[in-house]
């Protein structure tokens, strides 16, 4: 078995041994086990267990979102139906990944690194979705002041409002009531002087 479709195996069966089990219900060893290889293999693939697997899956779905988004419709983004139909596929596709967050939520109550582990990654080259958000804003707001700090600051501010909506089953009313508190914030964040 070659060394991607090693890596790409234990990721997919990781990921649907945690959807159906819950995060902490699974082990590496069994991850390992029902991947068909070895504990080392996975450890050489992802050198932190579960937890380098929860990053990599993350990193796949924001890579899914972009792959999904309509480019066609990129010029109408100040458009307010259009950014709300955003942000419902984006409420969307966190219900998908709720086991995972619940995961990360394990993993951030236990070892306080992991905070740091994850903003790291949120910041690095390689989560493509956090920097095709970036782009698109400083594209339609050109005018924030300290675009990146800002930037980063809504994006934990929108992930923590989707993830508690999610992990707690609608915690701030429907989606729709959600969407517009998040269509709100954004437009007052990013229009404001």
């Amino acid at each position: 078995m070659g060394q991607i479709n090693g890596k790409n195996k234990i990721l997919r069966v990781a990921e649907e041994l945690i959807v159906k089990n819950g995060y902490n219900a699974i082990s590496t060893r069994r991850i390992a086990r029902d991947a068909k290889v070895s504990i080392g293999t996975l450890y050489h693939h992802f050198p932190k267990g579960k937890l380098s697997i929860l990053y990599e899956i993350s990193l796949s779905y924001g890579d899914k979102f972009i792959k999904s988004f309509d480019f066609s419709k990129i010029e109408h983004l100040n458009a307010p139906d259009v950014v709300k139909d955003y942000l419902f596929k984006l409420i969307r596709q966190y219900r998908q990944f709720s086991p995972l967050i619940k995961g990360f939520e394990i993993e951030l109550l236990t070892n306080k690194k992991v905070l740091k582990d994850l903003q790291d990654l949120m910041q690095s080259k390689k989560h493509s979705f956090n920097i095709f958000v970036s782009n698109l804003l400083v594209r339609f707001f050109p005018n924030i002041k300290e675009s990146e700090k800002t930037i980063f600051i809504i994006k934990r501010i929108f992930n923590n409002l989707i993830f508690t909506h999610v992990i707690l089953e609608n915690y701030y009313g429907t989606d729709e009531e959600l969407v517009e508190i998040l269509y709100k914030m954004l437009n007052g964040l990013l229009t404001s002087d």
